[in-house]
């Protein structure tokens, strides 16, 4: 530990005694030169051999097809594709007829006082069990593999190919959003944020932790990135054309979002404030409006009805996902939003710091206690966690409110501050519908680390040009992005699972 910290602190005295000498402070960031951009793809190509590296030490061999032995202990998204090859729906594991004959078979306590046998964690409706998991891996994911091999890919192959389009798909965020709504993108300041989103999304947290339930978090994460890369760029293109088509693959990117995480669709959001510029631009002609409006409609709607097509097919009802009929450690349908879960939810998915010690992992997650902390006598689901603030840039995040305020650039103001706000409302609702485990946080990281980094940079930019204040501030912000980074790789050695350890 102490010859790590001590090769650390020698390798920023370097970084910093460089940055005087060459004046790194002043250097902007320049699309068009080769260099700038050859910084930019080594910082998301050593992000993608570290998804490359988790995959290769937590390698799992693909599952032959059709698949061996019992159906029933094979993961939720592999009974699925099993089940769409069979041209159904339900999962094909027949649920025990104890479980009908029960007068509330969602009972936990109940289930195990009368012995009854059941599928963990799967939605138990009419008689048959469902995958209430996300069906965007199985399409993309599973049948492209299984066509291609002729075999079902692990849950760690899944998450890989999944973080591995993930990485790169943040860089280019990352770069966009920057180059969008700051005057000045310093080239260095870019470099590290785009290391920092990577490692505060949590997406590689998530990847060293494959399995079924963090399969559906990493497809998640895919599509929100994709969603706001595809609609930052509609915002950014000049054409009419060029415009529609990234209006369209927004569109998709949306629907797959829904289709992976329902939750984290509320992201969608922050793409209002780039659809109200369209609509009130006066240098479109309604004709021109229309048909960005119809590029982006059209392909929500197809989408929508196909989601709605497949919960009702499943459930009965277009707008339930399943969730409410699995079969966990309580009754789900007692969960409800509650206000007495604000100031909890603010604790464990914010303020909760991590137990730093003197050995690898260096850091600790603690299983949380709400009655004890709290003094809060409901049921919620409790496991490990850590806030969203233990990544020190994330604080920034509570500055772009004053700072945006009289922001000319209204796109900038409302995608930033609606996506803070859709930040502490995801974490809200988790919370009251899901409870407290770090995998739901990562459903809010990647908007929270993009924008606190965002935040963190322009406020930088907001410094006299005096070289000696510049210079301090600039080492000081790179010094937040790395420590933030810091914690972020920690994750991937401790966590839920502890899969590397």
């Amino acid at each position: 530990m102490t010859l790590f910290i001590s090769c650390s602190v020698a390798a920023f005295a370097a970084f910093a005694a460089l940055s005087a000498i060459f004046g790194l402070y002043g250097k902007n960031y320049n699309s068009k030169k080769i260099s700038h951009n050859a910084l930019i793809f080594l910082c998301a190509g050593a992000c993608g051999f570290l998804a490359y590296w988790i995959f290769h030490l937590l390698f799992q061999e693909s599952i032959p097809y059709p698949f061996e032995g019992d159906l029933a202990r094979y993961s939720p998204y592999e009974q699925l594709f099993d089940a769409l090859m069979k041209h159904q729906l339900r999962l094909d594991v027949e649920p025990s007829p104890a479980l009908a004959e029960m007068l509330n078979p969602y009972d936990w306590a109940a289930r195990n006082e009368l012995g009854v046998s059941y599928l963990w964690d799967r939605a138990y409706f009419e008689g048959s069990y469902y995958c209430y998991f996300g069906i965007a891996p199985v399409l993309l994911v599973y049948f492209p593999f299984y066509f291609i091999t002729k075999a079902v890919p692990s849950a760690q192959t899944v998450c890989f190919i999944m973080s591995f389009i993930t990485v790169f798909v943040i860089a280019a965020l990352t770069v966009k959003i920057q180059k969008l709504f700051l005057k000045e993108v310093n080239l260095f300041l870019l470099a590290f944020s785009i290391i920092t989103v990577e490692f505060g999304s949590l997406v590689f947290m998530v990847q060293s932790s494959a399995d079924f339930y963090y399969t559906a978090v990493q497809s998640g994460i895919l599509f929100l990135s994709l969603f706001l890369l595809t609609t930052l760029t509609a915002y950014e293109k000049k054409t009419v054309g060029s415009k529609c088509l990234f209006f369209a693959l927004s569109a998709v990117s949306l629907v797959f979002l829904v289709l992976s995480r329902p939750n984290m669709a509320l992201f969608a959001v922050m793409g209002i404030p780039i659809y109200l510029n369209v609509l009130l631009n006066k240098d479109f002609s309604a004709k021109i409006k229309l048909r960005q409006v119809l590029s982006f409609a059209v392909p929500v709607c197809i989408g929508a009805a196909f989601v709605m097509w497949y919960n009702y097919a499943r459930f009965g009802n277009v707008f339930e996902f399943g969730s409410v009929y699995q079969l966990t450690v309580h009754d789900v349908h007692d969960y409800s939003l509650s206000a007495a879960l604000i100031l909890p939810t603010f604790y464990y998915y914010f303020i909760k710091q991590p137990e730093f010690i003197g050995e690898l992992p260096y850091l600790k997650i603690s299983f949380v206690n709400i009655i004890k902390e709290m003094n809060y006598s409901g049921y919620v689901y409790l496991t490990s966690t850590v806030g969203a603030l233990s990544l020190p840039c994330n604080w920034a995040i509570f500055a772009s409110g004053p700072l945006y305020a009289g922001e000319k650039n209204k796109v900038k103001t409302g995608f930033v501050l609606s996506g803070a706000v859709c930040v502490f409302v995801i974490a809200f609702v988790d919370m009251c519908l899901g409870g407290v485990n770090i995998r739901y946080l990562a459903d809010i990281m990647l908007v929270m680390t993009l924008l606190a980094t965002l935040v963190l940079v322009d406020l930088m930019n907001g410094i006299t040009d005096k070289k000696g204040l510049k210079l301090t501030v600039f080492l000081i912000t790179v010094l937040i992005l790395l420590l933030s980074a810091a914690v972020g790789a920690l994750l991937i050695l401790n966590n839920e699972r502890d899969y590397i350890m």
